[in-house]
């Protein structure tokens, strides 16, 4: 979970790099920050909440089919996957680390250039 999040804290300030010329046009053209805020931690954390809702959906599907196949009573131990689905969402909070270099990044200096 540590290699994910390293990953996705790369990924996250990658893309910051890439946008590092449109960030400060959106504020010149009076975007909030804080909407270029929020848009950057949905970018991450919707598709992971998708993946997890349809892991644990998926899996409790194919594990109790495959326990009928095997007439073994379903049981789920909500504890374990509480806990698995639970690391999996802290992993998001790693993009809190995102937003000083957003805030950096959307300053009105980067419109200048050399």
């Amino acid at each position: 979970m540590l290699l994910i999040g390293a990953s996705m804290v790369v990924s996250t300030l990658e893309q910051l790099r890439e946008r590092r010329k449109p960030l400060p046009v959106l504020v010149a053209f009076g975007t909030r920050r804080s909407t270029l805020g929020w848009s950057v931690l949905w970018q991450t954390a919707l598709p992971v909440f998708l993946g997890l809702a349809l892991s644990v959906l998926g899996g409790i599907g194919l594990g109790a089919v495959l326990l009928k196949l095997a007439s073994v009573p379903v049981t789920v131990h909500w504890t374990s996957l509480g806990a698995m689905a639970g690391i999996g969402a802290g992993v998001v909070l790693v993009t809190c680390l995102s937003p000083p270099p957003l805030w950096r990044m959307m300053r009105l200096d980067g419109l200048r250039t050399e």
